[in-house]
């Protein structure tokens, strides 16, 4: 696939968003003029793209789409329910369309006859469908031709014009759709020199004469989405009053659409009465370039672009910064050895640096979740649909900023637990009703930062988890005992075993008992935790807890018995000597009391089995994650390090309590403990 190619597809995908995302908006809030043109902009883009390829499927379709949302914006048809359902499926078929097109693939039967419904019902909705087809003869078509004007377009680009996005060309490429051009020339009177051109920066202008029978409204529509970054007057060819003030503004113009032959503009060489002239200062040239020079520097402090990058790019340019920050590491590491006090600033430098580089690539990669997660409003909106229930979906702290690497590999598994909300979780309009609640359900996706994780809670105002029915099934599946002493939770946990399904009949939603152990699997995999909390009657809540990125993180070094551990740095709560004091108050127990709060220590040398060391003191590292704090027992603390995450391979990822490795400056290994399975371990052994 080619580069314009790849651009083309990206571009149709965040039209789709658009149109979709408005058309829920829609359905929630009702119909408004901003989302009305959002849907036309998104069409009417998808369109003419769509036709500089050649997909003339896309552009067929496209076509009719945009006619019926054009009379809507013009308020000649009015967008009910029933029309937002048919855009919602036209906006998956276009998508398929383009998918078909991009893969150089012929239409199938099944999707031949899908575009062929969906275009008679567009078809049907516009306006004029039921009126009858005017004859077309010889007298007709000359009245049609006597009906072509010749319109006078001057266009002038503004300095900002690049940061639209446009392309001049592809905009001007369209007028070949509606006429013919007959005369174009480009005005490069107001490029400066060479050494005070700014390249974000635009100068030219047109003038054309241009040859139609569409309207002025029509021609102004190919400009639609620049109108704010051009200067545009259309006006008829003959209107010789426009032309005489256009070329009154512009020095020179009357002179150079003379020699392009501009037939009209040779009728304003006519005698004028002389006029007394009041001399005015002349202002010099390096006066007005000065001017000029100011005016670039205010704009410029102004303006901000946007870039689109291939994230594979930034995935290698945090790649290399993670052998940076390990090489570094050793420069470090060589300096202390060498004590080489000139060597040790150079070093101390290009560490304050790389850290600096770090924390700005990685904000690249981080995005506001709510761009990604109005896509699940979509979903809610389908499901609910098939089961016949209304759903009121809810996003909150869609703006919490989230690794876009982690947001796309968590979209499959929020799926799979909304649809299980909607189809199990909340009841039917008729059994809410009878239980004296809302006919319609409640169900949000809140987000929001917490102890150096980002949390993403689904919550539910349901018939909450069936806790006997699951624990039942688990016994008769033989993944727990039958006397057993199971908490509430444990229990709510259950369901995310394989096989372990409590649904009545199976659905094509969900009801298999596959899936949410897929859904744990994948969560996990991002180094990230799962609960469930659930009262019968009232709803359940999934709670999920994720780390900001995937790549590098601020660790603690520390050590016990004969290895050196990683501890995230944004867990850490505090760390405190386990002085005689301490000692004393533990009596044989894994607890101390910490500021009149009993905080279980986990000894880290016992957990790992490793062999026992004499230490001049004993440290605890206090880590938190959510509601739980736990104490772990270690031997030394060396204090921060950056921390570049490496997998353990096959062998060791399972490795209970251990999510990955670094390499220290000195070539040694350290663990990275993951906090969350430790403190799991550590509760499981209290209760």
């Amino acid at each position: 696939m080619t580069e314009e190619l790849d651009l083309f597809v990206e571009d149709v995908d965040e039209q789709l968003t658009f149109m979709e995302n408005a058309l829920i908006s829609m359905q929630e809030n009702g119909v408004d003029d901003e989302s009305v043109g959002a849907l036309f902009r998104a069409m009417h883009t998808i369109k003419g793209t769509a036709g500089m390829f050649g997909f003339d499927a896309v552009v067929g379709f496209a076509h009719i789409a945009e006619n019926l949302l054009s009379d809507v914006r013009d308020g000649k048809v009015e967008l009910n329910e029933a029309m937002i359902e048919i855009f919602l499926q036209s906006k998956d078929h276009t998508q398929t369309l383009v998918d078909l097109a991009v893969a150089n693939e012929a239409l199938d039967t099944q999707t031949q006859a899908k575009n062929d419904e969906l275009l008679a019902i567009l078809k049907s909705m516009l306006p004029n469908a039921n009126k009858e087809t005017p004859k077309i003869d010889a007298e007709i078509l000359a009245d049609e031709a006597e009906g072509e004007k010749l319109w006078h377009i001057s266009l002038r680009l503004k300095a900002n014009f690049f940061a639209s996005g446009m392309d001049i060309i592809n905009i001007l490429s369209f007028f070949d759709m509606l006429g013919e051009v007959k005369k174009l020339i480009c005005l490069d009177t107001n490029i400066p020199l060479l050494q005070d051109i700014n390249p974000t920066e635009a100068y030219i202008g047109y003038e054309s004469l241009f040859l139609t029978d569409a309207s002025y409204a029509d021609i102004e529509e190919i400009f639609e989405f620049v109108l704010d970054d051009v200067e545009l007057e259309i006006f008829n060819a003959d209107d010789i009053d426009m032309l005489e003030a256009l070329c009154d503004r512009e020095e020179g113009l009357k002179e150079k659409l003379i020699i392009a032959g501009f037939e009209n503009a040779s009728k304003l060489e006519k005698e004028v009465e002389p006029e007394v002239v009041v001399e005015t200062p002349k202002v010099s040239t390096v006066q007005k370039n000065e001017k000029q020079a100011e005016k670039t520097v205010k704009k410029e402090t102004k303006k901000s672009f946007s870039l689109r990058v291939d994230s594979t790019k930034i995935d290698q340019l945090i790649n290399q910064i993670s052998e940076m920050v390990i090489a570094n590491a050793k420069v470090t590491q060589r300096a202390d050895v060498l004590d080489d006090n000139e060597l040790s600033e150079s070093a101390t430098i290009l560490s304050d640096m790389l850290e600096e580089i770090r924390t700005g690539v990685m904000n690249i990669r981080m995005v506001q979740v709510g761009d990604s997660f109005n896509k699940f409003k979509r979903i809610v909106h389908d499901v609910a649909k098939k089961v016949d229930k209304e759903i009121d979906f809810e996003i909150i702290g869609g703006e919490t900023e989230l690794d876009k690497m982690v947001v796309e590999k968590i979209s499959d598994p929020l799926m799979h637990m909304l649809r299980n909300s909607i189809d199990h979780g909340i009841e039917s309009p008729a059994e809410r009703k009878s239980l004296g609640k809302n006919p319609k359900g409640h169900v949000s996706l809140k987000t929001y930062p917490d102890a150096g994780t980002i949390v993403i809670e689904i919550n539910d105002d349901g018939r909450g988890l069936p806790r006997d029915k699951i624990l039942a099934k688990a016994i008769a599946n033989g993944l727990v005992e039958e006397n057993n002493n199971l908490s509430d939770k444990e229990i709510y946990n259950l369901i995310f075993a394989a096989g372990l399904s409590t649904a009545e009949k199976v659905s094509d939603i969900s009801g298999r008992g596959v899936g949410m152990d897929v859904v744990k699997r994948n969560i996990e995999a991002l180094r990230g935790t799962v609960e469930i909390d659930s009262t019968a009657g009232e709803g359940s809540l999934f709670t999920i807890r994720l780390p900001l990125t995937l790549a590098i993180i601020d660790g603690f070094l520390i050590q016990s018995g004969n290895t050196k551990y990683i501890v995230p740095l944004e867990m850490i709560q505090e760390c405190i000597e386990l002085d005689d004091n301490y000692k004393k108050e533990m009596d044989g127990n894994e607890f101390i009391n910490l500021r009149d709060s009993m905080l279980p220590l986990l000894d880290v040398r016992s957990y790992f089995h490793e062999e026992q060391t004499q230490s001049e003191r004993e440290n605890v590292v206090v880590v938190r994650y959510g509601d739980y704090k736990v104490g772990m027992m270690v031997d030394e603390l060396f204090g921060e390090f950056q921390t570049v995450i490496k997998p353990l391979g096959e062998v060791f990822a399972n490795v209970p309590g251990i999510s990955g490795g670094t390499i220290l400056g000195s070539g040694e290994i350290a663990l990275i403990f993951d906090i969350p399975k430790l403190i799991e371990h550590k509760l499981r052994e209290i209760n």
